[in-house]
C-alpha cells in the first residue's frame, strides 16, 4: 500500500511539473502574439528650404510601386500668376524590380495650377531601380484666379515592371503659407500602407511671428490608429523653419481617405484651425507570411490553454484520490 501511495505521489508530481512547462510556452505564446506595432516618431530638425529625403515609407513588397516621398518648392511661396517649381522626390518601394519607361503626367482639378509656357503635362523621368529614388522638377505655373489656401496636384505614373505594364498615382495639396502665424511650405501622404505598418506624413512649416508656438498638433481624421490621429509638434521657436517626418498606422485594408488639419493657438491667444487636405492611401493587407505566423500562434495558445486545463483537473482528481485513500 505504501509503494502504491509512493507511486502516486510520484506521478502527481511529474505530471505537474509538465504542465508547468506546458503553460509558460503558452504565455510565452501569447506575448508574443500580443506584441503591438511600435510607432516611430522622427524629432523636428532646424532647415532651410530645402527638404531632406524622407526615411522609406512602409515594409517593401517585391513588386515596383511608385511613389512620391517628399517635394520641394523653388520660386518661393505661390501667389497667383506666379510661375515656381516643385521638385519631386520620387521612391520605388519594391525590394527587387525596377520601375522602367517611367512617365509622369499631372493635373490640377481645380485648375489653379498648369504646367509653364513652352511645357507639357507629361514628363519623361525613365527608370527608377529597385529601393531607389530619384528627383524629377514639376514647372508650374500658378492660376491668377487663385486666392485659396492650397493648390492640388494630381500626379499619375505610367510604367513597367518586370515586363508588366503599371499605373498608380498620388495626390498633393501644396499650402500657402500666406500671413498665418504657421506657415505650411509642404506636406505629404504617403499613397501605399500596409495594415499595422508605418505610413509616411512629411510636413514642412515656418514660424513666420514674433513669438514661439508651443501647442501645436496635427489632426488626423480616418481610419487610423488612436496614436496617429493627433501628432503634436515640438515648441516652434519664431523664425524658425522645420521639416518632420511622422508615420500613420492604419488599422484596416483598402482605398482609406485621410484628413489632415494644423491646430494652434496664434499669438492673439485665438484658437486656429487650418485644413491642409485630404489624401487618399491604397491599405494593403499584412503578408501571407505574417498571417500564418499569427495563425500559428494563435493556435499554439489555444492549445496550450487547454493542456493546461486538462493538466490541472488531472493532478487535482490525483490529489482528491490520494487524500481520500489516506
Amino acid at each position: 500500500m505504501k509503494n502504491r501511495l509512493f507511486i502516486i505521489k510520484k506521478s502527481a508530481v511529474c505530471l505537474l511539473t509538465a504542465v508547468c512547462a506546458f503553460t509558460n510556452v503558452s504565455l510565452i505564446a501569447n506575448a508574443t502574439e500580443e506584441t503591438e506595432p511600435t510607432e516611430e516618431v522622427a524629432t523636428a530638425t532646424e532647415s532651410t528650404e530645402a527638404t531632406e529625403a524622407p526615411s522609406p515609407v512602409a515594409e517593401a513588397s517585391s513588386s515596383a510601386i511608385v511613389e512620391i516621398e517628399g517635394y520641394t518648392i523653388e520660386g518661393g511661396m505661390l501667389d497667383s500668376g506666379k510661375e515656381i517649381t516643385v521638385k519631386l522626390n520620387l521612391h520605388n518601394t519594391g525590394s527587387s524590380t525596377a520601375a522602367t519607361s517611367l512617365m509622369l503626367t499631372f493635373s490640377s482639378a481645380s485648375g489653379m495650377a498648369y504646367p509653364t509656357y513652352g511645357n507639357d503635362n507629361q514628363i519623361y523621368v525613365g527608370t527608377i531601380g529597385a529601393g531607389q529614388n530619384k528627383e524629377v522638377e514639376v514647372p508650374l505655373s500658378i492660376s491668377s484666379q487663385f486666392v485659396g489656401d492650397a493648390i492640388d496636384l494630381t500626379c499619375k505614373f505610367n510604367y513597367l515592371a518586370g515586363g508588366q505594364s503599371m499605373n498608380n498615382e498620388a495626390s498633393l495639396i501644396i499650402p500657402k503659407s500666406g500671413g498665418s502665424t504657421i506657415g505650411v511650405k509642404s506636406l505629404s501622404v504617403s499613397s501605399h500602407a500596409i495594415v499595422n505598418g508605418k505610413s509616411l506624413l512629411s510636413i514642412g512649416y515656418v514660424n513666420q511671428s514674433g513669438s514661439n508656438i508651443s501647442d501645436a498638433k496635427l489632426v488626423v481624421d480616418g481610419n487610423v490608429s488612436s496614436s496617429s490621429k493627433s501628432i503634436k509638434l515640438d515648441t516652434i521657436y519664431s523664425g524658425k523653419s522645420y521639416n518632420e517626418d511622422f508615420y500613420l498606422t492604419f488599422k484596416e485594408s483598402g482605398e482609406q481617405d485621410v484628413s489632415v488639419a494644423l491646430v494652434y493657438t496664434d499669438v492673439s491667444g485665438e484658437e486656429v484651425h487650418t485644413d491642409l487636405g485630404t489624401f487618399g492611401v491604397s491599405v494593403s493587407k499584412e503578408t501571407e507570411a505574417e498571417a500564418e505566423d499569427n495563425a500559428v500562434m494563435n493556435i499554439l495558445a489555444i492549445v496550450g490553454k487547454i493542456v493546461s486545463l486538462v493538466g490541472v483537473v488531472f493532478v487535482g482528481a490525483l490529489l482528491v484520490l490520494y487524500i481520500k485513500k489516506r
